[in-house]
């Protein structure tokens, strides 16, 4: 009988081993090789938007508002919450991403919500559920959002605009758009020279990960402070630390076409992804600002470390989360007097 050579069970153990140390060593090289390349086609989509933003103010002599919250058309003698036309800065900017057939299928003259049922007006229905891969980070998962009037699932955004930082001169009112102190407000529009903290000084986009878990629950926080946020009846830092409603009606960044807090815009009151969790509130006070979402909101990301940060005058920040508070509020703010390089 001939002996035929071959592995013995010890020598193939070994082999084994030697196999899974290396893919342990490379596994992680791998990842953040991948990482790396997200982040880069992140902040490349941030470059984007700046350009967009130059020429916007280019073409018009001003920034768009965070949401215009005007009424148009028949609308104008109906009783509608100017809110309700809460376009996102974004869906003002696609003209100027190459997005204009996108741009073309909203109807602007109606409000984004409509004002009898609060869900997405029916004329815009089939708008909110196109996903513009531009206004989605790598590193997140890009699903679109579900959609609680039982169509398809709509449009989901990782980036946001500043509406500064967070307060109304240093206090209460909190975290409300109108006549808020960024780069971007309710209804009106901003100008460069506007801000006189410098345009390399004053955040104009940032972050913002996208929600997950269920909507409308009750109870302690259900996960992670990263991916959900808590709501109150008036906004408060005390009421917030104590909020047992989460993620009301809809999930974080659950629709692009919306400037509300909870999709496409955010302050500075919370450090880049700092341990508090987000938090919303709608204000009911009649008026123009009435039904409004109010709130803390962090600029977050998937990123380990920190957040990119969009300048206003289109350059990019990779911001630690170890930032000075003070150096982050003065990025928030256009006209702070401050000084966010400190």
């Amino acid at each position: 009988m001939r002996y035929r050579p071959g592995f013995s069970l010890i020598e193939l153990l070994v082999v084994m081993g030697i196999i899974s140390l290396l893919v342990g060593l490379l596994l992680p090289a791998v990842q953040k090789v991948r990482e790396s390349a997200a982040r880069t086609r992140c902040q490349n989509n941030l470059k984007q938007i700046g350009l967009a933003l130059h020429n916007y103010h280019g073409a018009n002599n001003k920034l768009p508002p965070v949401f215009p919250a005007t009424l148009r058309g028949t609308y104008v003698n109906l009783p509608v919450a100017p809110y309700l036309y809460t376009w996102s800065a974004l869906t003002q900017l696609t003209p100027f991403l190459e997005q204009t057939a996108v741009y073309d299928k909203f109807d602007f003259d109606s409000p984004l919500y409509d004002y009898r049922t609060y869900a997405v007006s029916t004329p815009n229905q089939a708008a909110v559920q196109i996903v513009v891969p531009l206004f989605l980070c790598p590193s997140d998962k890009g699903q679109p959002a579900r959609n609680p009037n039982g169509a398809k699932p709509m449009g989901v955004v990782n980036y946001v605009a500043s509406i500064g930082s967070g307060t109304t001169a240093g206090a209460a009112p909190y975290g409300s758009p109108w006549d808020a102190d960024g780069l971007f407000r309710a209804q009106q529009s901003i100008t460069f020279l506007d801000v006189s903290d410098g345009l390399s000084n004053t955040a104009a986009f940032s972050e913002s990960t996208l929600g997950e878990g269920a909507v409308s629950t009750v109870g302690p926080i259900p996960g992670n402070p990263q991916k959900l946020y808590g709501v109150v009846g008036v906004l408060s830092p005390a009421a917030c630390d104590v909020s047992t409603i989460w993620n009301f009606p809809q999930l974080r960044g659950f629709l692009w076409a919306s400037g509300e807090i909870r999709c496409s815009s955010y302050n500075h009151y919370y450090p880049p992804n700092g341990p508090k969790y987000d938090c919303i509130a709608n204000m009911s006070t009649p008026g123009k600002q009435q039904l409004t979402s109010v709130g803390f909101k962090a600029a977050r990301s998937n990123h380990a470390g920190g957040v990119n940060v969009l300048m206003g005058d289109g350059s990019l920040r990779f911001v630690t989360n170890q930032v000075q508070p003070s150096t982050w509020t003065a990025l928030g703010t256009r006209a702070g007097n401050d000084n966010a390089s400190d």
